[in-house]
């Protein structure tokens, strides 16, 4: 590496959409003149999951680091233990990597387990700055004691965060977070920041990937897309498509896309043996993880794209990737995703209606969405804009 200053990128985890985010902010890293050089500390396991990462962003002015097995082994356990344990583990893995690298910043790429370290430990050797994933300051409502003090105590650990010397700026998924915190707390540190999406050229047609697929002909196509796990709402669904008549769910295919946890897919496999019993709604899955210059394809042949996360808090790229490929998104009323799906037209909000909403839409032809304001959307979270955003203010 050449002898300008060195940024290092803390990111531990390898799942998900984390390798996606360190991606698209390399590449576009490289492709500028940045008058620094990034030192990225990853999982060791990063490297045998995404090599091709690796080899498309092999330059002088980047340097790939692994955290020892020791160590990867260690942070495991404390991230299943609680997160003040993963945090303070964090914190002091930081300061051991940013004496090694000699780095003048660090960046992480998920800060959001890292404020109670910054509030309480020693300060690091060098400005911090990183990515904030699950602000609940608007639009996250609170209905039982217990949540309304979940969210007092997290809004009040954001605040004091912020306005933190320890921290130079925090970048935030949430535009009403980051737009309410410069607004009430008179302060500039907190960036808004595109989720960021690419989209590669087709290799295959919509109608080829639909005979792949086996999708039957003229069926209505209802897309979940991701790491399949109990927040999914694949549950949710499958109940709601065992409430309809045979004779309307011929109409229907539900295709399931993403590697599954092993929990959820043995209820899913229970339940798709009882409801194949009275129902004709074809199912059909892919489980295996999709490379992401294959993921829109799913989006194409697909008519609508479900995102019914459970409470979910911040943000999801499906939203995203729906509006690229003019879908309408099917999500519940609730937190960001709720308010981006009202605000930009991106499809239709589900409150304790699945079945009937799923129904309307095999047996009717509705306009949803507003297609104008979906190409808006999805030209503003392009992957050169989030990334542009960061490196620009490191």
């Amino acid at each position: 590496m050449n002898s300008n200053k060195n940024i290092l990128i803390f990111e531990p985890d390898s799942s998900g959409h984390h390798s996606s985010y360190l991606y698209h902010l390399i590449i576009n890293f490289l492709s500028a003149n940045y008058p620094y050089n990034l030192v990225v500390l990853v999982a060791p396991n990063f490297f045998e999951q995404h090599p091709q990462i690796i080899q498309e962003t092999l330059s002088s002015k980047v340097k790939w680091m692994a955290f020892s097995d020791t160590e990867f082994s260690a942070w495991k356990i404390t991230k299943a233990e609680s997160v003040t344990k993963r945090a303070f583990f964090e914190w002091n893995l930081l300061r051991k990597y940013i004496t090694e690298t000699n780095a003048s910043s660090v960046f992480l790429m998920y800060i959001d387990y890292l404020q109670i370290a910054l509030l309480t430990q020693k300060a690091l050797p060098c400005p911090v700055s990183g990515i904030l994933f699950r602000p609940t300051l608007v639009n996250y409502p609170a209905h039982s004691l217990k949540e309304r003090l979940n969210n007092f105590r997290k809004n009040l650990t954001l605040k004091l965060f912020v306005k933190s010397k320890k921290l130079d700026s925090l970048f935030s998924l949430d535009p009403f977070a980051a737009e309410y915190i410069k607004q009430n707390w008179q302060t500039n540190k907190v960036i808004y920041l595109p989720d960021p999406v690419q989209v590669y050229p087709s290799t295959k047609s919509s109608d080829d990937i639909k005979i792949e697929l086996g999708i039957k002909e003229n069926s209505k196509v209802f897309l979940i897309f991701g790491y399949l796990d109990s927040r999914k709402g694949v549950a949710e669904v499958m109940e709601a498509i065992g409430n309809i008549s045979r004779e309307k769910s011929q109409k229907g295919t539900l295709l399931i896309v993403g590697a599954w946890e092993e929990s959820e897919r043995v209820k899913f496999e229970i339940k798709l043996k009882e409801i194949s019993k009275t129902s004709d709604f074809q199912i059909i899955t892919k489980k295996t993880f999709i490379p992401e210059e294959d993921i829109q394809l799913y989006f194409e042949v697909s008519d609508y794209i479900l995102a019914l996360y459970n409470k979910h808090i911040g943000m999801s790229g499906i939203t995203i990737r729906a509006a690229v490929a003019q879908k309408p998104l099917l999500t519940y009323n609730f937190g960001l995703m709720g308010k981006l799906v009202l605000e930009n037209e991106l499809g239709l909000i589900v409150n304790n209606d699945l079945p009937k909403k799923l129904e309307t839409l095999l047996t009717e032809d509705i306009k949803i969405g507003n297609k104008q304001k979906m190409q808006q959307y999805a030209n503003l979270n392009r992957a050169d804009n989030y990334a542009k955003v960061i490196l620009e203010n490191l």
